[in-house]
C-alpha cells in the first residue's frame, strides 16, 4: 500500500537504536516534519539524510496541517513525522495531523521504535500488565490518579523532579517509586524505593537529564477489598448458598474463594 504520511520513531538517546526502516523512510520521503530543526538536524546528519525539514509543533500545528494535507492531495508529496526523541504522538501534537489524514482519507503508517514510556516501564520492574501513561505531571490531578489501580507513568523536567516527588508523597500512599533518567544513554540510572529514599537520592546533587517517574499500583488489603463487596454480600446472602456466593464474588473481585467463604461464614452465619 502507498502511504503519504509515515510516523517515524527515532532514538531516545542512543543513536544506534534507530531502525533500518526508519533511515530508509526518512531518505525516501519528500519532507520531514519535526519539532525542532536544530535537534533533528543532528540525527539526520549522523545518518547522511538530506531530506528537507519542516517545523511542526504546538504553536504552528493548524497552519502546517493545512499545508501538509494540501501538498499530499494536490502534489502527491510524502511526509515523515518525527519528534525530538522517541515515538511521535506521545506528548506531542502529532495526533492532530493523524486525525486530519483520517478525515481526508489519506493513508498513513507507523515505523515503530524507541519509546521512553515503554522502556521506563521495563526498567522499573513494576507491574506491566496494566499501566497508565499520564504525560507531564500535574499536582491538581494527583488525587484522582491515586484511585487508578495500575502502574502510573509520568514525564518530568529535572528542575521539577524533587518538588513533584514531594507533592506525590502527600497523595500516593504506600507506593513503590521508580525514577528513571537518561534511558539508553551512558548515564542511564534507575532509582527505586519509597518516596523518602528516592527524594533523598536527588537532594544529594542537582538533577540533570530527562526523567520518567513510575508509581506502583495502590496496595489494597483483603479487608479493604472485602469491605467494597459488602453491599453485594448483604444483597445476595440467603438468596444463594454461601459457597455459590463465595464463588461469584471470587470471580468478580479476584479474592480467593476460601477468604470470602470464611468471612461470610463468620459474619453472616445465621
Amino acid at each position: 500500500m502507498f502511504y503519504s504520511l509515515y510516523i517515524v520513531s527515532t532514538p531516545i538517546g542512543n543513536l544506534k537504536d534507530i531502525s533500518f526502516r526508519a533511515i530508509e523512510t526518512l531518505n525516501s520521503v519528500d519532507k520531514i516534519l519535526c519539532e525542532d530543526t536544530r535537534i533533528s538536524a543532528k540525527l539526520l546528519q549522523n545518518f547522511g539524510i538530506k531530506t528537507p525539514m519542516m517545523v511542526y509543533n504546538d504553536h504552528n500545528a493548524i497552519r502546517v496541517i493545512h499545508k501538509v494535507i494540501d501538498s499530499i492531495l494536490s502534489q502527491k508529496e510524502t511526509f515523515a513525522l518525527i519528534s525530538d526523541a522517541g515515538t511521535p504522538l506521545v506528548s506531542d501534537p502529532g495526533y492532530k495531523l493523524v486525525n486530519a489524514c483520517i478525515e481526508n482519507r489519506i493513508n498513513f503508517t507507523v515505523i515503530p521504535g524507541a519509546s521512553a514510556v515503554i522502556s521506563a516501564l521495563v526498567l522499573s520492574g513494576l507491574p506491566s500488565d496494566r499501566f497508565t501513561f499520564v504525560g507531564f505531571s500535574d499536582a491538581s490531578k494527583f488525587a484522582e490518579l491515586s484511585k487508578i489501580n495500575s502502574t502510573l507513568i509520568f514525564y518530568e523536567a529535572p528542575s521539577r523532579i524533587v518538588r513533584t516527588l514531594e507533592q506525590m508523597r502527600m497523595v500516593f500512599k504506600n507506593r513503590t517509586v521508580v525514577v528513571v533518567k537518561e534511558i539508553t544513554k551512558m548515564y542511564e540510572t534507575s532509582v527505586r524505593g519509597d518516596f523518602d529514599y528516592v527524594i533523598s537520592s536527588f537532594n544529594e546533587s542537582v538533577p540533570k537529564g530527562e526523567f520518567v517517574i513510575l508509581l506502583s499500583p495502590p496496595t489494597v488489603s483483603n479487608k479493604d477489598r472485602i469491605e467494597e463487596l459488602l453491599p453485594l454480600i448483604a444483597g445476595l446472602n440467603g438468596k444463594i448458598s454461601k459457597k455459590e456466593l463465595s464463588d461469584i464474588l471470587s470471580k468478580y473481585s479476584g479474592l480467593s474463594k476460601n477468604t470470602l467463604y470464611n468471612y461470610i461464614m463468620e459474619h453472616y452465619n445465621d
